[in-house]
């Protein structure tokens, strides 16, 4: 009977060796950059020589889809708005397709549309599971990574401890982390945006969505940038590392005031505090 009670109290999370192993590469390779941004390696689990060159699938992938784009010009205006957004903010960049210095892997992408979304309508994203020569792709290359947030019911209920909450999300949440310019030959995608220009390669420079280790690494990294930062924002870092569930944070306070001082270390704003107890009242 006591060695039952001992099982059930056990709370420690089960880890394999390879979610360890994961957990002990980034520990091993993160770095921060001079702009405060973290820099981070991808986790794999097999030589990524074993994906082989899958450049010509993801040419046969990219015609298909300029060909749907040609066929819908608004489609094809956001479509192309995406992609020069990605390479203003330096998440991607061109690079010569015939360097091979380092093995190579080619992202299809595509566009998924969301009639019901009130900013963008239309997200490009990337397949890392289209396999190569070999049958293997980039996915099958990766370690997945264990979960490291506690579960949103969790998240939740804990929230409903204190009658109001403060909800809010962290804006483009993987292109906030850069990949090391070591491993972002394996995020390599053709793009043009015109049929008359040539088609040229890019590499994407961030996690990126779609991506096996892109949950593990986005939020280890979130708990990793809490533990940094703890010493000067105490408060921030125990939220960061408690109520947030992927990029979405849920916490709560007693008062108005508590949960202003959660949002910023300034004076808190009494007209913002008055509205805010508006607001919750109704």
């Amino acid at each position: 009977m006591q060695r039952f009670w001992v099982i059930e109290e056990d709370s420690t999370p089960c880890v394999s060796v390879e979610e360890a192993a994961c957990e002990q590469h980034f520990v091993r390779t993160v770095q921060r950059n001079s702009e405060g941004r973290y820099v981070v390696r991808l986790p794999l689990k097999e030589p990524v020589s074993t994906i082989r060159d899958n450049s010509s699938i993801a040419l046969r992938r990219f015609h298909m889809i300029e060909s749907r784009l040609q066929r819908n010009n608004d489609l094809r205006a956001e479509y192309q708005e995406f992609m020069s957004q990605y390479a203003a903010l330096g998440h991607m960049q061109r690079v010569d397709h015939t360097t091979h210095s380092s093995p190579q892997y080619y992202l299809s992408h595509l566009a998924v549309i969301r009639e019901e979304s009130s900013t963008t309508k239309v997200r490009v994203v990337f397949d890392a599971a289209c396999k190569s020569v070999t049958g293997k792709s980039l996915n099958d290359v990766l370690i997945v990574g264990a979960v490291i947030q506690d579960d949103l019911r969790t998240i939740i209920l804990r929230t409903r401890i204190n009658a109001i909450l403060l909800i809010a999300d962290i804006k483009q949440m993987y292109r906030q982390i850069l990949v090391n310019e070591h491993d972002t030959p394996l995020q390599r995608i053709l793009w043009r945006y015109s049929p008359d220009e040539y088609i040229s390669t890019f590499e994407l420079r961030t996690v990126t969505y779609g991506t096996a280790s892109a949950p593990f690494l986005a939020t280890l990294t979130l708990q990793q940038f809490a533990e940094d930062e703890q010493v000067d924002f105490s408060l921030g870092s125990k939220i960061l590392k408690r109520d947030v569930y992927v990029d979405d944070l849920v916490t709560s306070g007693r008062t108005a005031e508590e949960l202003l001082h959660c949002r910023c270390a300034d004076e808190v704003d009494s007209n913002f505090a008055n509205l805010l107890r508006i607001w919750i009242q109704y």
